[in-house]
C-alpha cells in the first residue's frame, strides 16, 4: 500500500471515468451526490452494484428492496447502472466445494450478462458440480476448494471473507474483463512484429513512425494562438478513493437532504447503516429486528449452523448470541417497513417532497429510533 500510495487524486476533470461502488446506503449516495454538485458530468459517472445473493434459488443475506432502491435511484439521477455478482451469492459461497463460483455483471446498455475468465480449477470444479461424483473426483473437488463455514467477524479479510469474496475481488475481476474486452477492440499486439510487408503484420513502422509523426503534425496544426500547451493523455490506470472516510455522519445526511432523495427503507426502520441484512456484525436487537421481519431467515440461520457445525458468532449459537434482545425496528414509517419486506420500491418513491431524517440516522451501532 505504501508504494502505491497516493496522497491525492488527480483533478476530476482527468478522469475518463468515474466508478462509484453503490451499495444503496447513505455514504455511497452522498458520494454520487457530492460528485454531481462538483460538476461532473453524469456520463462520465457509473454506479455498479455488487449484488450479494448473486442469484441464489432459494436464500438471501441482502434486504429484498436494495436491488429496486438502487435502481431507482439511478434512473432518477439519471446515471449508468451496472449490476456484478459472484454466482450463487453469499450462500453459494458458505456451502462452496471446488473452486470459487464465477463472477458475472451485466452490460448497461444491453442488459446482455457476460462472465468473467474462468480459471481452469473454475472449469473443472463445474464439470465435477454437474456429475454423479466417484470417491476420487469427490476428493479432487474438495481439493480444489472448500468452504463450509460462516464469515469470521474479524478485520483480517482472508477470513471475513463475505466482504473479499462478494464485493472487493468482484470489482477487481469486472475491472480487469472490461479493460481486457476494450483491449481487443482496439486491437492487442502481443507479439513481435512478422518479417514481411506492413499488411501481414510488421506493425513496427506504421505503429511507432508513421502514425506518430501524423498524430503530432495534426495536434500542431491544432494548437491555439496563444501558446496553449498540448495535453497527452495520462498513463492508464485505475485510482481507488474512499470518499466519504473523513466525512461526518451529519455531513452525509445534509447532502441527501439536499436533494430530497428517500435513503434505504432500512434506515427508516431504525437501521443506522445499511449493510447485509444479516451482516455478520448485526448486534443481538438487529438480529431479533430481523426475527421480526424475516422470522424464516433466522430459523434457516439456525439450522445452517447443525448442519455445518459451525455457529454464526464465534463463541455461540445465533439462538444464544439474540437471547432476549428488544427488537431494533422502527414502527413510525409503515411505508419503509412494506419497502423493505416486499421489495417494492419504484421510481416515483425516490424523491422526498417533505424530507426528514430517518429513525436510525444518529442512534448509534444498536439500531432503532432516535
Amino acid at each position: 500500500m505504501d508504494r502505491i500510495y497516493l496522497p491525492q487524486l488527480l483533478p476530476l476533470e482527468e478522469y475518463e471515468k468515474i466508478i462509484v461502488l453503490f451499495s444503496g446506503g447513505k455514504d455511497s449516495l452522498a458520494c454520487v451526490l457530492d460528485l454531481l454538485e462538483r460538476g461532473v458530468p453524469r456520463e462520465r459517472i457509473e454506479l455498479w452494484h455488487h449484488d450479494i445473493d448473486g442469484g441464489h434459488p432459494d436464500r438471501k443475506m441482502d434486504w429484498p428492496v436494495t436491488q429496486a432502491y438502487v435502481r431507482a435511484v439511478s434512473e432518477y439521477l439519471g446515471l449508468v447502472l451496472r449490476t456484478s455478482w459472484r454466482v450463487n451469492g453469499f450462500w453459494g459461497e458458505v456451502y462452496r466445494m471446488g473452486a470459487s463460483w464465477p463472477i458475472q455483471y451485466t452490460e448497461p446498455d444491453s442488459g446482455i450478462v457476460r462472465e468473467c475468465k474462468l480459471s481452469e480449477k473454475q472449469i473443472r470444479s463445474a464439470q465435477l458440480r454437474e456429475a454423479v461424483l466417484s470417491s476420487v473426483e469427490q476428493v479432487e473437488l474438495e481439493q480444489m476448494g472448500r468452504r463450509m463455514k460462516f464469515p469470521a467477524k474479524s478485520g483480517n479479510l482472508a477470513t471475513r471473507w463475505c466482504s473479499s469474496i462478494l464485493k472487493i475481488m468482484v470489482a477487481d475481476s469486472v475491472i480487469r474483463n472490461i479493460a481486457m474486452d476494450e483491449l481487443k477492440e482496439i486491437g492487442d499486439c502481443r507479439k513481435f512484429p512478422a518479417k514481411g510487408s506492413i499488411s501481414s503484420g510488421r506493425y513496427c513502422s506504421p505503429n511507432l513512425k508513421r502514425e506518430v509523426a501524423d498524430t503530432l503534425i495534426r495536434s500542431m496544426d491544432g494548437l491555439r494562438a496563444d501558446g496553449e500547451r498540448m495535453k497527452f493523455p495520462a498513463k492508464s490506470g485505475c485510482h481507488q478513493g474512499r470518499w466519504c472516510s473523513g466525512a461526518l455522519k451529519a455531513q452525509v445526511w445534509e447532502i441527501i437532504k439536499r436533494w430530497h432523495i428517500a435513503p434505504h427503507p432500512c434506515y427508516a426502520a431504525g437501521w443506522n447503516r445499511c449493510s447485509c441484512a444479516m451482516c455478520i456484525f448485526s448486534l443481538p436487537k438487529h438480529w431479533a429486528g430481523i426475527r421480526e421481519l424475516f422470522p424464516d431467515w433466522v430459523s434457516a440461520v439456525e439450522s445452517d449452523e447443525r448442519i455445518l457445525g459451525f455457529t454464526l458468532d464465534n463463541k455461540m449459537t445465533l439462538a444464544e448470541y439474540i437471547g432476549d434482545a428488544v427488537s431494533c425496528v422502527c414502527h413510525d414509517d409503515p411505508k419503509a417497513l412494506f419497502q423493505l419486506t416486499s421489495g417494492v420500491f419504484s421510481l416515483n418513491d425516490v424523491e422526498q417532497s417533505e424530507w426528514v431524517l430517518p429513525a436510525g440516522a444518529f442512534h448509534g451501532a444498536e439500531g432503532g429510533p432516535c
